[in-house]
C-alpha cells in the first residue's frame, strides 16, 4: 500500500508546475544519498542530518523508487520553486531504492527506513523529522491534516505549516 499523494494532490501539483515562481522563490534543498564503499548508509544519513540541524535546517527524509509513479510526481514537485519562507529552512535527504539495490545493500536501506516505518517496499515515504531525528509527521498524515483544516495539501504548504513558530 503506497503512501503517495491523492489524485487531487497530484492534479494540484501538475497545475503548480505551470505557475511562474515568485521573485523570492527558492528550490527545494535536496540531497540524494548514494552508496559509498567507505560509509554505511546509517552513518551517512546521521552525519548529513546532524550537519543540516547544525546549519539551522529542519530535515525530511524521502524513500523513493524510480518505478513508482507517485514518486515521479513528487520529484516533479521537488523541481519547483516556492517562496523561501515556505521551504527554505528544510533539507530533504533522499534515498532511492535503485541506488542501494544496484550495490546489493538493500539491508542498509531497509534498516534506515524501519527507524520510522515498519513497512518496507511502499513508496514514496516522506517524513519530516524533529531535531532528535524522530518522526514529526509523515506526508500521508500531513495530507489528511491539511485537508481537514481546509489548506491545500501541497508539499510547500506542509513544510510552511510545520515550521517552528517564533
Amino acid at each position: 500500500m503506497g503512501c503517495g499523494p491523492t489524485p487531487e494532490v497530484v492534479a494540484t501539483k501538475k497545475i503548480e508546475v505551470k505557475k511562474q515562481a515568485p521573485a523570492d522563490a527558492v528550490g527545494y534543498d535536496l540531497r540524494r544519498l548514494r552508496p559509498r564503499d567507505e560509509e554505511p548508509l546509517a552513518g551517512m544519513f546521521d552525519r548529513l542530518r546532524a550537519q543540516a540541524v547544525n546549519d539551522g535546517k529542519r530535515v525530511a527524509v524521502l524513500f523513493s523508487a524510480d518505478w513508482c509513479e507517485p514518486c515521479r510526481e513528487l520529484e516533479a514537485e521537488l523541481g519547483n520553486r516556492h517562496p523561501a519562507e515556505k521551504i527554505g529552512g528544510v533539507q530533504i535527504l533522499e534515498v532511492k531504492e535503485e541506488d542501494w539495490t544496484a550495490v546489493t545493500r538493500m539491508d542498509e536501506f531497509d534498516a534506515l527506513r524501519v527507524r520510522w516505518s515498519e513497512v518496507t517496499g511502499s513508496y514514496p515515504l516522506l517524513l519530516l523529522l524533529d531535531e532528535q531525528g524522530q518522526k514529526q509527521e509523515e506526508m500521508k498524515e500531513a495530507i489528511d491534516r491539511l485537508n481537514a483544516a481546509g489548506v491545500e495539501p501541497t508539499l510547500a504548504n506542509w513544510l510552511a505549516d510545520t515550521r517552528p513558530r517564533v
